[in-house]
């Protein structure tokens, strides 16, 4: 039987909870139609969207691997298009495997926390520029801008930086990862800056994440100028997005539970469980993006054809009442055994996990360090959420503080 839910509206974003709920009791996987995609199966449980995030061999990312002539089912794309869709977030093994290798040391836990003391000197900066402008929209000016001067930093960007920031902030406030392809115009002027960026460091190799990749071999090779450019785009999309709005959620989740932040002010050592928490509790990233079918098969219960839609709901994995304890509870102190999915899994588990890590824990802290009685400048009810199916955060979030000391 097709069932019908709700994952766009700003009410289900203000409380998902019901809906949540709701597909959860329909069952681990559940047939239903969405605008423009049509048929979908929702994957939900958690042992269900694990084994989805895992399987290689029942689900793929790309198209062409069941048989389509590429990534859209039309004869020819545009180069603009075919450098976005030809990313590592959409391919399958072994080409995702081989783009992987390139980038996956740089983004280890060990190499990103070398960059804490700038992230928290950017922090600090953008901190210190909101209080002397007065500005409250922590979600359009604080959260949005610390990832994009972050990787800016990291991939050592010359040219002019703040036009290239200009640019992606308006890709990354306007469009979601999965439909970034309507801005081809500003796209294009995006690629055109960071050709130059890979032209220079490849005649001058030179500090930064960016001629570290431009310069990298794997197995004897090097990325093309193409794979480059991809790689880049989506760090800045993919990365940007789920920092943002991990910010945003985590500061609703604390102004919403007010004892939870006292337990987190009396013991920052507890900051890396605690984002661990926002994750599992607010899931910024909601729903993986469609995966299909890889053949004909049974799949927790649901007969599958191949070439199928499926997308996993993280959302209602990370409050699975089978598996975690009051699952609708925000306890920066939980213990469950069973960790979240918030930051995807199997090959495509987040690439910059440590990275919005570092972020968000930098972030919470120096604003919870410097600023008491934080609260919403408006009433709850009229936060302007992002209606975005699969992303759940603000479109803006005014909030208003007194100055520690």
């Amino acid at each position: 039987m097709t069932q019908k839910y709700d994952l766009q509206s700003a009410a289900y974003h203000a409380d998902p909870w019901p809906t949540l709920n709701r597909m959860l009791a329909d069952g681990p996987v559940i047939e239903s139609r969405m605008p423009l995609i049509g048929k979908i199966w929702w994957v939900t449980g958690h042992d269900a969207v694990q084994e989805f995030l895992k399987s290689q061999d029942k689900f793929v990312s790309d198209p062409r691997n069941i048989g389509k002539k590429n990534m859209f089912g039309v004869p020819w794309l545009p180069r603009t298009y075919r450098i976005l869709m030809e990313n590592i977030l959409m391919l399958d093994d072994p080409r995702h495997r081989r783009l992987r290798k390139f980038v996956d040391a740089p983004f280890r836990m060990g190499w990103i926390d070398q960059y804490r003391p700038t992230i928290e000197i950017i922090t600090d900066r953008l901190l210190d520029e909101m209080e002397q402008k007065g500005e409250k929209d922590i979600a359009g000016n604080f959260a949005r801008e610390l990832p994009l001067e972050v990787i800016c930093e990291i991939l050592g960007l010359e040219g002019d930086r703040e036009m290239f920031k200009s640019w992606m902030a308006e890709m990354t406030n306007t469009m979601s990862v999965w439909t970034i392809v309507t801005m081809v115009p500003r796209l294009k002027n995006i690629i055109t800056y960071m050709q130059g960026e890979i032209d220079r460091v490849r005649a001058a190799p030179g500090p930064g994440l960016l001629s570290e990749m431009v310069h990298a071999e794997a197995d004897g090779e090097q990325m093309s100028d193409e794979e480059l450019l991809s790689m880049v785009v989506i760090l800045f999309i993919a990365g940007h997005e789920t920092t943002v709005h991990l910010i945003c959620m985590a500061l609703h989740s604390f102004i919403s539970h007010p004892e939870q932040l006292e337990i987190l002010r009396s013991d920052y050592a507890l900051m890396p469980q605690a984002v661990e928490e926002v994750m599992r509790y607010a899931t910024p990233v909601q729903a993986t993006k469609p995966r299909m079918a890889r053949q004909d098969m049974e799949f927790h219960g649901r007969q599958l054809k191949k070439g199928d839609r499926c997308m996993a709901v993280l959302a209602t994995a990370n409050i699975d009442g089978s598996v975690f304890d009051d699952p609708l509870a925000f306890n920066i102190r939980r213990e469950d055994k069973a960790r979240h999915v918030g930051f995807g899994g199997g090959i495509h588990l987040c690439l910059g996990i440590h990275l919005a890590r570092a972020e968000a824990q930098i972030a919470l802290e120096r604003m919870f360090r410097r600023w008491e009685n934080i609260r919403f400048a408006v009433p709850e009810s009229e936060l302007d959420w992002h209606k975005r199916l699969g992303l759940r955060g603000f479109k803006a979030l005014p909030l208003e503080w007194d100055v520690v000391g």
